[in-house]
């Protein structure tokens, strides 16, 4: 890995409450309507709708409707096509009153313009279609030098590597929808001021032994520490992966809300079993440099429905906590391992 740098921070895009017949409407509001079991008449005719205006390439798009007809899927379209989608998170107060909240990563590939937000019924009849520019986002290009162990471990072709490419990426594109464990900011899994080596986003040129290179972008972030530091976990979650592989190392990956992952690489030794619930600040194994690792560091990654974005925003900002009514909240964040539903 190489030099320290600074990453810049995500402006995150302010969310808005919109309702075709009650503008004014509020996210704190419709929280209180479903609270004390009421839908409104907005809700009976027409979905309220709270999304961001923008977004950035890397970030996490937050979406929350309430009312009828219930969403239940909402996609990013650019052109008429299909850009990526998101399932409900969905909770019910009392009766028919439903929130549903939506997670959508923006991959940093993500061409800026303007893009589509539409949200579709379970019979896919349009509830809701919001405009949203995804705007331009700067990264920066690295090479790194591999010697002709790593170079083979990288390109040349293994069964047992593929298989494991395979697995993982079944299990970050999978969801449970019972996995509701953690609606708060994640918290970083080494210290703050760590040396980041390498950073979300980066367009990365490897040069192998032989002299050749392979372009790939990085989906997370690096961060440089003594081999043995304690790797904690971002958020309270359930361990889907914890196991060691060819080229990640020791790896653990744990699942925060129905498609939310976060995944901790290049472990020296893994601390937790898969299946089991940790809490946010607890350990899950200690700083290593297995697998395919220039030097001691911990790859640290989040995806949302299987789309990598910046692990730096998630804890600056609630996953989806500030979504939520406080009183459903309250119980989520006491009995995450009950489905609220």
């Amino acid at each position: 890995m190489h030099r320290s740098v600074i990453i810049p921070i995500l402006l995150f895009a302010t969310l808005t409450a919109t309702a075709e017949s009650h503008p004014d409407a509020s996210l704190g509001r419709a929280g209180a309507d479903l609270t004390e079991g009421r839908s409104g008449d907005s809700a009976a005719s027409s979905p309220v709708v709270i999304a961001p205006d923008a977004a950035a390439p890397g970030s996490l798009l937050r979406v929350a409707t309430t009312g009828r007809p219930t969403v239940s899927r909402v996609e990013l379209r650019d052109n008429g096509h299909r850009v990526t989608s998101a399932q409900r998170i969905g909770v019910r107060m009392t009766g028919a009153a439903e929130i549903g909240v939506f997670l959508i990563g923006i991959d940093s590939t993500t061409v800026p313009g303007a893009y589509t937000l539409r949200g579709l019924t379970a019979d896919d009849e349009i509830g809701f279609l919001r405009e949203i520019e995804i705007s331009e986002r700067e990264f920066r290009t690295e090479e790194i030098a591999l010697d002709r162990r790593l170079t083979a471990l990288r390109r040349d072709p293994d069964p047992a590597k593929t298989a494991e490419s395979r697995e993982l990426t079944e299990l970050i594109f999978s969801r449970d929808p019972d996995a509701l464990y953690h609606a708060g900011p994640l918290a970083w899994p080494l210290p703050e001021d760590s040396r980041q080596t390498s950073l979300y986003g980066d367009r990365r040129v490897f040069v192998y032994a032989d002299g050749s290179r392979a372009r790939t972008v990085h989906m997370g972030l690096d961060l440089a520490g003594a081999p043995g530091t304690s790797v904690l976990s971002s958020g309270r979650g359930i361990v889907r992966m914890a196991r060691s592989r060819i080229v990640t190392g020791k790896t653990v990956v744990i699942e925060h809300l129905p498609g939310v992952y976060s995944m901790y690489y290049h472990l020296d030794e893994i601390s937790v079993s898969e299946g089991v619930v940790v809490e946010q600040g607890e350990q899950v194994g200690t700083l290593g440099a297995t697998g395919l690792a220039t030097g001691p560091h911990l790859h640290w990654e989040i995806r949302v429905g299987g789309v990598a974005i910046s692990p730096v925003e998630t804890t600056e900002h609630p996953l989806a906590a500030d979504l939520l009514p406080h009183r459903l909240l309250e119980r989520f964040e006491r009995d995450g391992d009950e489905d609220p539903r």
